[in-house]
C-alpha cells in the first residue's frame, strides 16, 4: 500500500518532496493509516488534531491516542479544542457545519503561523463515491460527480486511491489502533445512510464498484476540462468588466446553444443558483427593471445587458405603526393591515396572511429583520424556540434567511413573516376581534 501511495502521490502531483504537510488526524482509522503511511516516508509532517467536545468522553479518548501517537512518531503536534455547539447556535448553522468551518479556519491558521504548505486528510475513494452519491441526489452538475477531488486548495488525499476495504485490511495487517466513532453507524445522517443501505445494493449490481467509481472519476474529470475549456471560452466573449461590478450583453446570450449553463457558470460565482438563472432566462426578454438577488449580489435587466453588482448593504430597519395604520411599507414589500370580526375570518393556507387575536397585541407593533436571540412560540407548540433553529428546521436556504422579518409585539415576536404565527397570538375560542395582515412581496424578488 506504501507503493501505492507514493505512486498516486506522484501521478496526481499533490505535493513537491521538500514541501511540508500537516496530517489531520481525527483518531479514527483513515488517518490513522495515513499517519502510518507517512511514518514510513521522508516526507516532512505534522500532526493536527481537533477536539470538537461533541462526543463527551470518546471526544478525549481520540485526543489522547493522537497525542500518543504524535509522540511516537517524534513529529511536531498541534491540538485546538472547540466549542462546536456554542458556535454552531451563535451563527444558526447545524453542528456539521460549526465544525467544518471552525476546522478550516484553524488549518488555515496553522499553515500561516507555521510555515506548513499543506493539509491532508484521510478522504478515500468510498468517501468520493459517497460524495458523487448524495451530491447527485441533491442535484449537481459536471463538477458534482467527480465526488471529491484528490487536491483543492491547500488541501490533499493522499489515501484517494484506496478502498475503505483496503483502508481496513493494511490497519489490521500492521496493528494500528485507532478509535470508531459510533455514530457513523447510525443511519440518521444521510451520507451514513448512502454508505450503510444504498452502496450495499449497488454492490449487488457491481461487486467492484469501488475500481469502477475510480475510472469513471478520470473521465469525468477529463471530461470537465474540455467543459471548463469551453466556458472560459464564453466568460471571455460575455463579461465586460465595469466600475461597479460586470455586465453582460443579452443579444449575445440569446445566441447561445445551451445559455442557461454557461449563463449559470458566470452567475454561481456571485451566488445565483440553476433556479434563479432558469427564471433570469424567462424574465430578461421581457420588461426591463426585474431584480434577482443572491446573498451578496444583485443582478438588474436593463433593455440590452444584464448588470451584475454587490447587494446593497440593509440597515437593520425597525417600523414601528400604531392600531390605525391601513399599510406599512417594509423593505422587501408591504404589509395590508385590517382589524376585522371574527365572524369574517376565512383560512386560505396563505402563509402570507396571518390572524391575531387583536386583543393581545400590544401596539405600537413593529416590523423589523430577525436577530440572533430572537425566539418565539411557534403555532401547534407548547415551549419557545429560537428563530434560528426553527429556520434550520424549516430548510430556509442562507440566501433567503437575511430577508426574513418579524413582526412584533412589545418584546415579543407575534409572526415570522410569511412563515409562523406566534401559538399564544393565535384565534381561540374567547377572540372577538382579529388582526388580518396580508404582506405583499415585491415582485421583482425571484429566488
Amino acid at each position: 500500500m506504501l507503493d501505492q501511495l507514493l505512486n498516486f502521490i506522484k501521478k496526481q502531483k499533490l505535493f513537491q518532496p521538500g514541501d511540508k504537510i500537516i496530517l489531520a488526524v481525527s483518531g479514527g482509522i483513515d488517518s490513522m493509516v495515513m499517519l502510518d503511511l507517512f511514518q514510513k516516508t521522508n516526507f516532512s509532517y505534522a500532526i493536527a488534531h481537533c477536539n470538537f467536545k461533541l462526543r463527551g468522553e470518546e471526544s478525549n479518548e481520540d485526543q489522547f491516542l493522537v497525542e500518543q501517537t504524535a509522540a511516537e512518531c517524534k513529529v511536531p503536534y498541534f491540538f485546538h479544542t472547540f466549542q462546536t455547539r456554542d458556535y454552531a447556535e451563535k451563527h444558526g448553522i447545524s453542528i456539521q457545519m460549526a465544525a467544518r468551518e471552525l476546522r478550516q479556519e484553524w488549518f488555515s491558521e496553522l499553515l500561516k503561523n507555521e510555515g506548513y504548505d499543506w493539509i491532508a486528510t484521510g478522504h478515500h475513494l468510498n468517501d468520493s463515491f459517497e460524495t458523487a452519491l448524495f451530491n447527485l441526489a441533491k442535484g449537481t452538475g459536471i463538477s458534482g460527480l467527480k465526488g471529491i477531488p484528490p487536491k483543492n486548495n491547500r488541501y490533499i488525499r493522499p489515501l484517494m486511491f484506496a478502498s475503505r476495504e483496503m483502508i481496513l485490511d493494511y490497519a489490521r495487517e500492521q496493528n494500528i489502533i485507532w478509535n470508531e466513532d459510533r455514530s457513523n453507524q447510525t443511519i440518521k445522517y444521510h451520507r451514513n445512510l448512502i454508505r450503510h443501505q444504498i452502496v450495499p445494493e449497488l454492490k449487488k449490481i457491481n461487486p467492484n464498484l469501488e475500481e469502477t467509481f475510480a475510472f469513471s472519476m478520470e473521465k469525468i474529470e477529463a471530461a470537465e476540462r474540455i467543459y471548463q475549456n469551453s466556458v472560459h471560452d464564453i466568460k471571455e466573449a460575455l463579461i465586460e468588466p465595469k466600475d461597479d461590478g460586470i455586465r453582460l450583453d443579452k443579444g449575445k446570450i440569446n445566441c447561445l446553444h445551451e445559455a442557461g449553463m454557461y449563463l449559470y457558470e458566470i452567475l454561481n460565482e456571485y451566488g445565483f443558483n440553476f433556479q434563479q438563472v432558469k427564471d433570469i432566462l424567462i424574465k430578461m426578454n421581457g420588461q426591463p427593471g426585474k431584480t434577482f438577488y443572491s446573498k451578496n449580489h444583485q443582478l438588474i435587466v436593463d433593455r440590452k445587458y444584464l448588470f451584475i453588482s454587490n447587494r446593497p448593504e440593509k440597515e437593520d430597519i425597525e417600523i414601528s405603526f400604531g392600531a390605525d395604520a391601513e399599510e406599512v411599507v417594509h423593505q422587501y414589500g408591504q404589509l395590508i393591515l385590517q382589524k376585522i370580526d371574527i365572524g369574517d375570518v376565512a383560512f386560505s393556507g396563505d402563509e402570507n396572511i396571518a390572524f391575531l387575536d387583536f386583543d393581545r397585541l400590544k401596539f405600537p407593533l413593529a416590523v423589523r429583520p430577525w436577530r440572533q436571540g430572537d425566539r418565539f412560540q411557534p403555532l401547534g407548540m407548547r415551549h419557545k424556540k429560537k428563530l434560528s433553529d426553527f429556520m434550520i428546521d424549516e430548510k430556509i436556504p442562507l440566501n433567503l434567511k437575511q430577508q426574513v422579518l418579524v413582526l412584533t409585539s412589545g418584546d415579543e415576536v407575534v409572526w415570522i413573516i410569511g412563515l409562523r404565527i406566534d401559538d399564544r397570538y393565535k384565534i381561540t375560542g374567547k377572540t372577538r376581534n382579529v388582526y388580518k395582515i396580508y404582506n405583499i412581496s415585491v415582485d421583482d424578488k425571484s429566488f
